[in-house]
């Protein structure tokens, strides 16, 4: 073949390579060339089929193992090789079966996948997640769920690669800690933790959330809510002194929370129109705006409770200034108050033991509300959902209870048999 040839071949991608490119190449720089490590330690994407098998004696099920790319903690791009349960062998046929490993092999094969970053799940919790997300959020939300992370999700979950928590390890989990907690704490649970795989799915480190589908206990509200009677709370009342007595009364005619109460300024009490604005909350010494928007209302109260803010206001203060301040002229804190204070008092009053939810509890009891008044019940307690009004804080009256009973009976008594009437000895009897 002639030189002119040769060097058109080359120009059209000819497999005859250029003499120049290796003519003046040493054969220690072609040594160095054929031995050096590469930043990849992969090659690029191929094509593959995957494979797939039975695995297990008493529950046999269908297997899928394929090869994947994924990114180390170094930034590294590997190749692992990853099992994936697809379902049981009763359940799901060998061509169904082989059809989910089609499925997943589908963004492998197009070029299409996203590599996982292999991240354990404590350091993206610790190192990504708390230091970008937390403080974007309420100051109590954040500390809910540092709590809840170090307590119950890092000792659980913290050893575990990231892409590798799927959705049974997430029952298994919900599952065994329903055994030690409270079910709103296991709701909880659930959803701070999807929250941090919907953030990890946004931020490219895993490709689905495995928290999505997974059951959580009923939410069983066994626990009694604790209500004061109209004595109980007079009797208290009489063993404390001010300002600690008007805080009581206005938990207990106006149903607010005690952040509400320990966040009002003077600014927010209207005593013309007998409201009070709910602006403004304060937990743990950190004030910050009502946490729904629900919560943000105008609470209205009765002459009683503004007659005794009223005597309770210093002539000297200011819109801004706390209706119950400490010493240092800041918020109290609701704890130490309940414990050097109430605790005490119900002790002296022989009377239970209550915390700042046992007035709201009682203030919806007392409202015995019914028809249109529950929505007005739900405004004043803040709530977004009426049912929480009316299945958690209003609790059963006894007495009005009995009222109900002999309200039916009236109805039924006036066509009553004779011979069934109350008082000729056959009460109960049904012929």
């Amino acid at each position: 073949m002639s030189t002119q040839n040769q060097n058109a071949l080359t120009d059209l991608g000819s497999p005859f390579p250029d003499p120049s490119l290796s003519v003046n190449v040493s054969p220690a720089e072609k040594l160095r060339r054929a031995t050096e490590k590469r930043e990849e330690s992969v090659a690029r994407p191929r094509w593959q089929q995957g494979w797939l098998f039975q695995r297990g004696k008493r529950k046999v099920v269908w297997v899928a193992r394929y090869r994947e790319d994924v990114i180390a903690e170094d930034g590294t791009r590997r190749r692992r090789i990853r099992s994936v349960v697809v379902g049981s062998v009763r359940e799901v046929s060998k061509r169904q079966a082989q059809r989910k490993l089609s499925e997943l092999l589908a963004a492998i094969n197009q070029g299409t996948h996203k590599p996982e970053v292999m991240i354990t799940f404590e350091r993206f919790v610790l190192e990504r997640f708390e230091p970008n997300i937390l403080p974007t959020l309420r100051f109590s939300t954040a500390r809910l769920y540092r709590h809840l992370s170090r307590r119950h999700l890092i000792p659980f979950f913290g050893e575990m690669r990231l892409s590798e928590v799927g959705a049974a390890d997430v029952q298994m989990f919900l599952t065994g800690v329903s055994k030690r907690v409270a079910p709103r704490t296991v709701l909880s649970l659930r959803n701070r933790l999807s929250k941090m795989f919907t953030v990890a799915v946004l931020w490219g480190y895993v490709q689905r959330n495995p928290v999505k589908g997974v059951q959580v206990p009923a939410l069983a509200d066994v626990k009694k809510r604790q209500t004061l009677t109209p004595t109980q709370f007079w009797t208290l009342s009489r063993e404390l002194s001010e300002p600690y007595r008007t805080m009581v009364l206005l938990a207990v005619l106006s149903g607010m929370r005690c952040g509400e109460i320990f966040g009002l300024r003077w600014r927010y009490v209207d005593f013309a129109d007998g409201v009070v604005v709910v602006a403004e909350t304060v937990y743990q010494g950190h004030s910050s705006q009502p946490k729904t928007r629900a919560s943000n209302r105008k609470v209205f109260v009765a002459p009683l409770v503004t007659q005794a803010l009223e005597r309770l206001k210093p002539q000297d203060s200011a819109p801004d200034d706390f209706v119950f301040p400490s010493d240092s002229q800041t918020a109290l804190s609701p704890n130490n108050v309940r414990n050097r204070v109430l605790v005490p008092a119900c002790k002296r009053a022989g009377i239970p033991v209550v915390g700042w939810h046992t007035f709201r509890y009682t203030y919806s009891t007392w409202a015995d509300p019914s028809g249109e008044s529950i929505k007005a019940l739900q405004n004043q307690l803040g709530h977004m959902d009426s049912r929480i009004t009316l299945g958690v804080y209003v609790q059963p009256i006894p007495e009005a209870q009995r009222q109900i009973a002999a309200k039916v009976q009236g109805v039924l008594l006036p066509i009553a048999p004779k011979s069934s009437a109350p008082g000729n000895g056959s009460e109960g009897v049904i012929h």
